[in-house]
């Protein structure tokens, strides 16, 4: 017995590429498939905490790195080292504001996904 509802009436069902839909019958229930409980991990969050963790720790060390340079300099530091420092020094502020921004970007995005993954009342 291939489609055991509409077999007797000489037609099936198709969907809109042409393929032959399963026929479903009034009065016999479909089975119900138990609902499938898997992590949907987004790959561009991921990424995104990945560079927001990255750039944490390079701003971190680009502020420290320029102001110990800073505090234990000597009258022999090269002029390339003071252009690296200030640049480091100028361009960390920057660096460190990104990651919060970032991070209450993220922070928030999780808070809207729990939201709708919460029944409503």
């Amino acid at each position: 017995m291939k489609d055991h509802v509409h077999e007797r009436i000489g037609f099936r069902e198709i969907d809109e590429h042409g393929n032959a839909v399963q026929a479903v019958s009034p009065h016999v229930p479909e089975p119900v498939e138990p609902d499938r409980k898997r992590l949907t991990l987004n790959p561009f969050i991921i990424a995104l905490w990945a560079l927001d963790a990255g750039l944490a720790w390079c701003g971190l060390w680009a502020l420290t790195s320029a102001v110990g340079a800073m505090m234990g300099s000597t009258s022999a530091q090269s002029a390339e080292t003071a252009q690296v420092n200030f640049i480091m020094l100028s361009h960390a502020p920057y660096a460190l504001l990104a990651v919060v921004l970032i991070t209450a970007a993220l922070l928030f995005w999780h808070a809207v996904q729990w939201q709708k993954k919460r029944p409503t009342k």
